[in-house]
């Protein structure tokens, strides 16, 4: 991993905006464990984090230039990472179960395998309801429940008080369960 040198990451994007394939190498490889490592805490799946991290470096290169240098890049990356991942779980929602997935199911009369498939449908309609929130709810839901980031973390990222984080995920929460039908509570 590259060593951060004040003033170095902010050469490198105005090197990179300009053209130079190996200075945006040298971002990639700066903030790739960090990007696969939020990758990996919100899919839990080596193979999926590596797909999302690739997605994550691809889009960057493609939006660079609307990056505003002088700003911290690994923000950035880690919000375009996390649309990735909640993209890559919208992608997989399709996947039909596998009789073999619930093979401990089978031997245990005591548990019920349509309770497995109604929870995954139900994180079906979690998910996509979670997609139609705006932008900045989304966000925080998903840096809160999937990255596991504390209201004080997510503030310090999104550069915003802690209240207003808290008062932007009470909204989203409520429109969450508006949205699925739940009684608050």
């Amino acid at each position: 991993m590259l060593k951060k040198i004040p003033g170095w990451e902010e050469h490198l994007v105005a090197r990179a905006q300009a053209g130079e394939t190996v200075a945006f190498e040298l971002l990639v490889d700066m903030h790739r464990p960090s990007v696969f490592a939020n990758a990996l805490r919100m899919l839990r799946d080596v193979e999926d984090a590596q797909d999302a991290t690739q997605d994550t470096f691809l889009k960057a290169c493609k939006a660079l230039n609307s990056f505003e240098a002088g700003r911290p890049m690994l923000p950035w990356l880690l919000r375009i990472c996390t649309n990735c991942c909640v993209d890559l779980i919208r992608s997989r929602r399709t996947y039909v179960e596998n009789i073999d997935d619930h093979e401990y199911s089978l031997a245990d009369e005591r548990v019920d395998v349509g309770e497995g498939v109604e929870s995954a449908m139900g994180m079906d309609s979690l998910f996509d309801a979670i997609g139609r929130l705006p932008a900045r709810y989304r966000e925080i839901v998903m840096m809160r429940h999937c990255r596991h980031m504390d209201v004080n973390q997510i503030a310090v990222e999104l550069g915003k008080p802690e209240g207003t984080i808290k008062s932007w995920l009470f909204r989203a929460r409520a429109l969450l369960r508006k949205d699925l039908g739940m009684a608050a509570g």
